[in-house]
């Protein structure tokens, strides 16, 4: 990949040059030169998107931080459990022109981690700083009327407490605990180890699951872990979306995004502030977006083929789902959760 040299007013003024990730050792941030086409092809805008990469250049935070504008509209954010169509969503919100739907930015991700690692206020306030600079940067619109919606990796949910207390307008979307079970077993071994991989970087979070002890959870099966996972988000969901002063938040079920993708999508566009036409949202939710892997674009998946999958696996595992749903459905983490989540999308 070509290392282009490019002036650090021409990456801040430029919404081509993509911020992709945070080196806060030599206080940097890297940017990938990647046009509108191509952030909306890519499932994943991190290492999986070098295919659409033409090149890179990296500039300093604190020069970048003089010479950013902020723009006109803040990002709108999806934050997830994961295993819940977010991708799907995502795809369905990328309308060019008006909305451009950006999945899992890589930078985010360093935000979080570094977030985790902060030991006092004074790091906590820098990242604040820094914060601000990259989101103003993924910001940046590709034509002039168009908004940004970020999708948020679920591994750096713990950014949503921090994006909930500002003017940001944030769908939490979840799937429920048998679903991200079942996908557990659908995706094998390699899911498996994901969500070990989650426990371990939320355990970091000084809430949920840190408060079970270490040698504890090495003795818990995968699905237990898996159960755990679901729960400490669920549980940050719940707790924020009930929070004083939480207008700015709502809550969304996956299965309603696949059961009334129309009605689903124009709520989302008007909670999200978006600004799209109620046309164009339309021909999304009755598109080729709804039939395909909102991962693997040419391999065609529907609802109707993803309720067989998941009803062949629940026939095979049925006894095993239901004894880890009671269990996870026991536990309080840190909080209780209701039977419906909070704030639902009208």
């Amino acid at each position: 990949m070509n290392k282009a040299s490019i002036t650090p007013e021409n990456l801040a003024a430029d919404p081509a040059w993509f911020p992709h990730a945070l080196d806060l050792e030599r206080r940097n941030i890297e940017f990938a030169r990647i046009d509108r086409a191509g952030l909306a092809h890519e499932a994943f805008l991190d290492g999986r998107m070098a295919g659409s990469v033409k090149a890179t250049a990296s500039a300093p935070i604190d020069v970048l931080a003089g010479l950013a504008k902020k723009p006109l509209h803040g990002p709108a954010f999806i934050f997830h459990t994961a295993f819940c169509c977010s991708t799907l969503m995502a795809r369905a919100l990328d309308i060019p022109g008006q909305i451009l739907a950006l999945k899992e930015p890589d930078i985010l991700m360093g935000l979080a981690n570094a977030y985790r690692m902060a030991k006092n206020e004074p790091a906590r306030r820098d990242l604040d700083q820094t914060r601000d600079l990259i989101l103003g940067l993924l910001a940046r619109p590709h034509q002039e009327n168009e908004r940004v919606v970020i999708k948020v990796t679920n591994t750096a949910n713990n950014l949503a407490p921090i994006m909930a207390t500002s003017d940001a307008r944030i769908i939490f979307l979840n799937g429920d605990l048998r679903g991200f079970l079942v996908s557990v077993l659908k995706k094998g071994e390699a899911c498996k180890a994901f969500v070990r991989k989650q426990y371990t970087i939320f355990a970091l979070d000084r809430e949920g699951v840190s408060a079970i002890p270490e040698r504890q959870a090495l003795g818990l099966t995968d699905l237990q872990i898996a159960a755990l996972v679901w729960r400490h988000q669920m549980e940050m969901f719940a707790r924020l979306l009930s929070a004083p002063g939480s207008d700015n938040l709502r809550s969304l079920g996956f299965r309603r995004l696949l059961d009334h993708p129309a009605e689903t999508l124009l709520a989302a566009n008007t909670h999200l502030a978006l600004g799209a036409d109620d046309a164009a949202i339309k021909a999304m939710a009755t598109g080729s977006v709804f039939k395909k892997n909102a991962k693997f674009g040419d391999e065609r998946y529907d609802a109707a083929a993803r309720a067989k999958d998941e009803a062949d696996l629940v026939a095979r595992h049925n006894e095993e789902l239901t004894m880890i749903e009671n269990w996870a459905m026991q536990l309080m983490l840190a909080t209780t959760l209701p039977e419906k989540m909070p704030s639902p999308l009208d």
